[in-house]
């Protein structure tokens, strides 16, 4: 999961793939609410999964570890 939000956010969103590490958050990479609600409707279309508990201090790491058990439990 982490893969596909480090592409989306350099393919879809033109963050630099230097600065898309695990430990960054949504607001380092300059995202704002709109930008992350976008960030969370691609990925729902891309892979059927809703999480609402991430947020622009959410880390990479962390949100795609949300998105990983909404798998398991899914």
């Amino acid at each position: 999961m982490y893969e596909l939000l480090a592409t989306l956010l350099t393919d879809e969103f033109g963050i630099e793939a230097d600065v898309v590490t695990p430990d960054a958050t949504f607001r380092d990479l300059e995202l704002d609410s709109l930008s992350l609600t976008e960030l969370a409707v691609i990925v729902t279309e891309r892979t059927g999964l809703l999480v609402d508990d991430v947020d622009l201090d959410s880390t990479l790491a962390s949100a795609a570890e949300r998105y990983a058990t909404a798998s398991a439990s899914a």
